[in-house]
């Protein structure tokens, strides 16, 4: 199965008077967009002549979720999921990745403890997946990403280029920062730095290519609504004319901005997609109107 992506488009915007550049993921591919496309490249252009089966765990409105369903049904296996919980509402009302990935054919299961539950589904024809795609072979397509970067630095003259991309996992800052001379910045959206580092140590022991942690001013809890995230997710919406997702960057957006006046050079936003996801949460926002 050999799937191509062309170069991902590189555009400069203006955000509160600065020049910045947009590496627009989210434009790779309807169904593989964003970081996933990068992370699961091998596992979309590698022959599995032996695999009948792809099994992953997250929440149940993860991109991954979706974009391994879409692997799935192209390949013609199928495809397990776990998940700690679904609510009654979203078995009752599916919405976005969660109504997507069922459509895909997705086997879902609830289970508080998921690495245990998929243990039952391995064997021999069975291709296991880590949450979020955090594991070794995610670095083939990441490179791929970062060789675009310096090509688009490249032709387009920026001027002291710095990266900057929230985490969940934060594999793909991981490996842009190992395949990139200049800095690469993240900042945890899931856990906090000591869990990016550990996410880290898994999969590269080599400590001097780990990208640079900025710290939020305050802690935000994964996936709860906050006014003032929606409020930075409608700024900068109005500001670039570019949707971003509403789990992942309000809070990287939050992050940038609070140390934009230190950071030396000029920033490159990787847009990492997962819009379909907004759906679920514009949902959310909607049943707590005064949020709104």
């Amino acid at each position: 199965m050999i799937v191509t992506f062309q170069p991902s488009l590189f555009e400069e915007k203006i955000f509160q008077n600065r020049r910045i550049y947009f590496k627009r993921d989210d434009l790779l591919d309807v169904d593989f967009s964003g970081n996933k496309a990068r992370k699961f490249y091998a596992f979309l252009v590698r022959e599995f002549p032996h695999i009948k089966r792809v099994v992953s765990s997250g929440s149940n409105q993860s991109n991954a979720m979706y974009s391994l369903s879409v692997l799935a049904r192209k390949r013609g296996w199928e495809f397990i999921y776990v998940c700690d919980h679904i609510s009654s509402f979203l078995k009752q009302n599916p919405i976005g990745n969660y109504a997507k990935a069922l459509e895909n054919g997705m086997r879902i299961f609830e289970s508080p403890a998921r690495e245990v539950a998929l243990d039952a589904f391995l064997d021999s024809h069975t291709l296991h997946v880590n949450e979020g795609g955090s594991q070794k072979e995610a670095e083939e397509g990441v490179s791929l990403l970062a060789r675009e970067l310096l090509n688009d630095v490249e032709r387009e003259h920026v001027e002291n280029p710095y990266l900057f991309l929230p985490s969940g996992t934060g594999t793909t800052a991981l490996f842009l920062q190992k395949h990139l001379p200049f800095k690469v910045y993240t900042c945890a959206t899931v856990g906090d730095s000591a869990y990016l580092r550990r996410q880290w140590e898994v999969i590269e022991p080599n400590a001097l290519v780990y990208p640079t942690i900025l710290e939020a001013h305050r802690k935000y809890r994964y996936g709860k609504l906050y006014r003032e995230l929606f409020e930075v997710w409608k700024n900068v919406q109005a500001e670039t004319g570019v949707t971003f997702d509403l789990v992942y960057d309000p809070v990287g957006w939050k992050v940038l901005t609070e140390h934009l006046d230190v950071l030396q050079g000029t920033p490159i936003y990787v847009h990492q997609g997962g819009l379909l996801g907004n759906a679920s949460m514009l949902a959310r926002y909607e049943r707590q109107a005064n949020m709104l």
